[in-house]
């Protein structure tokens, strides 16, 4: 499943549906650089760029039921995704409007999910950066996890995955809530600074020689293997600017 934009329509809304069977195991060359230890702790800057607390669907980020990708719906104040397909890539129309009449700035930012994976092997987690892409239609930053595993990710619309940092010493026990917080800035030096904690425990740190751009924050999930059962509880969702 994929909720997505055509054009300047907006995303999840509408449609369900996903090109490409990207597995969260794959590995490319990388151009990043693992740092965990020292990095510099990014710092919050004023009020939340967006937040939700998944009480209803007033930000827009959809309902949807096909039989061949999955459904998410509201339920509890948890947004809930059941998914059969290989990937959902989702962020809310309110977001999705923003960028696309230029009034957003999510370059700097740290990305904050409270999520509980409840069946299935798959990861879940967050993304940033959302832009286009020479040979597909959006590339991003994502930042996923489960239990034995956590990583930081170059990916895009066609299912292609670069690993920038990964690791397997992470405890996300199915069915329990875990607080997964992602940074994305721009150090003085040029190269994008990126980063993952869970539960507020530093996990993966890395760095991205050629930065993705401004573009959009939102949710991110894998099944695993590609169409099993993957059901997710999203719980809150935030975004805030920040910096080094």
């Amino acid at each position: 499943m994929n909720g997505r934009r055509a054009g300047t329509v907006l995303l999840a809304a509408v449609g369900v549906g996903f090109a490409g069977c990207a597995d969260e195991t794959t590995d490319g060359s990388s151009s990043g650089s693992s740092e965990q230890a020292g990095s510099p702790i990014p710092v919050i800057t004023g009020a939340a760029l967006f937040e939700d607390t998944f009480d209803d669907d007033r930000n827009g980020w959809g309902i949807g039921d096909d039989p061949e990708f999955g459904s998410t719906d509201f339920h509890g104040g948890d947004y809930v995704w059941s998914l059969t397909g290989s990937m959902s890539h989702w962020l809310p129309e309110v977001l999705g409007a923003q960028y696309d009449s230029g009034e957003l700035n999510m370059m700097d930012v740290v990305v904050r999910a409270e999520v509980t994976i409840v069946e299935g092997q798959g990861v879940a987690g967050v993304f940033c950066r959302e832009n286009p892409d020479t040979d597909a239609e959006w590339q991003w930053y994502e930042f996923v996890a489960r239990e034995g595993f956590a990583a930081i990710r170059l990916a895009d619309a066609e299912g292609n995955i670069e690993t920038l940092d990964e690791t397997d010493q992470v405890d996300v026990p199915s069915g329990e809530p875990v607080t997964l917080e992602a940074s994305c800035i721009d150090r003085a030096d040029g190269v994008a600074q990126l980063s993952l904690s869970l539960d507020g425990s530093a996990v993966l740190s890395t760095t991205h020689d050629d930065q993705l751009g401004n573009g959009v924050s939102g949710l991110q999930a894998y099944t695993f293997p590609a169409h099993e059962q993957l059901d997710v509880r999203w719980h809150e969702f935030t975004v805030h600017h920040a910096e080094q």
